[in-house]
């Protein structure tokens, strides 16, 4: 029964995603209501089990691993300077406003600080495999944000670190660094003559086994019946994850010099929270920093902003 729940979360995500880029819309949107449809939202025919955790995990691996392979490391190092700007103002931002907000709202001086961590963390998963499908990976754009998402979760990772040591009394894994880990390895792999057939190799798996449960997975996560009473909360965290990342970065791109354009798409590059929120949020939860109530909202909130930044990500790319 697992696997055929498995299978058939692979088959409707990848139609789904072909459903969207007909649309117009980028195929991670897509992939990403297919979970919600499937899962206990609307006919709950599919549920999260190990082996699809396994599945995706390997997912968000290989997605890093052939972004790795694919990204120019010079290029990168290129736009340091940028991207360090980027980086820093796209987690100051969110980790200043998001607590002060919480806190209006009622929430609990850690919580509030917790939500600031969680929303400071950026999705480079779905990022760059909307930067892949439109061909801007290898562009001086496409390694400004890499650099800057980059960044931006080491500076995430450690300040959830340290704060469920201070405040939760947890630690942090390996397996939440290892997606990081992978993306270095590719870029590693890159300088090696056969680096091409390892690339094509993990591409062919990933599009067909890992990225559909990967990026499906996340959709079975969220829950529509029993929202009711967090709609507010939810619409309100939604509005502040898109508008303090596309602003906080935006203005962090605009200080390094580039134009407006290419400033913009940045901000929407770095909106999405995905994985690494996710990642984040179980910290929080393994650590007591959070409930299950806090953290539904939380998840809620990380997929919304993940199916809103492809959304923002393809008019603003083609701009470019």
């Amino acid at each position: 029964m697992i696997y055929l729940s498995i299978l058939l979360l692979i088959v409707v995500t990848i139609i789904f995603g072909k459903i969207s880029v007909k649309m117009g819309f980028s195929s991670v949107v897509g992939q990403l209501l297919s979970g919600v449809v499937l899962g206990a939202s609307f006919l709950n025919v599919v549920q999260a089990s190990d082996l699809m955790h396994v599945i995706s995990e390997t997912g968000v691996c290989l997605l890093m691993l052939n972004s790795g392979l694919e990204s120019d490391l010079k290029e990168m190092r290129k736009y340091i300077k940028a991207s360090m700007h980027i980086a820093v103002l796209g987690v100051v931002v969110p980790a200043i406003v998001f607590p002060l907000i919480c806190l209006l709202l009622g929430y609990t001086l850690p919580i509030a600080l917790f939500a600031g961590v969680v929303f400071s963390a950026t999705s480079i998963s779905i990022t760059l495999a909307v930067l892949s499908e439109q061909k801007q990976l290898a562009t001086p754009m496409g390694a400004i944000i890499i650099s800057a998402a980059v960044l931006d979760d080491i500076i995430a990772l450690a300040a959830v670190t340290l704060f469920s040591i201070v405040i939760g009394g947890g630690t942090l894994g390996i397996s939440s660094l290892l997606p990081l880990i992978t993306f270095a390895v590719g870029i590693l792999l890159r300088k090696l003559s056969f680096s091409v057939f390892i690339g094509k190799g993990t591409t062919r798996i990933g599009q067909w086994l890992c990225y559909p449960v990967f990026f499906g997975s996340i959709g079975l996560t969220i829950t529509v019946q029993g929202l009711g009473d967090k709609i507010l909360p939810i619409i309100i965290f939604s509005l502040l994850a898109v508008i303090t990342k596309f602003v906080g970065s935006s203005i962090g791109a605009r200080l390094s010099g580039l134009s407006r354009r290419v400033a913009y798409a940045i901000g929407a590059g770095m909106i999405s929270r995905g994985e690494m929120a996710l990642v984040i949020i179980q910290i929080g939860l393994s650590s007591h920093i959070i409930n299950s109530a806090t953290s539904s909202e939380f998840i809620v909130t990380v997929i919304i902003s993940t199916i809103v930044a492809p959304l923002m990500m393809k008019p603003l790319f083609a701009k470019v």
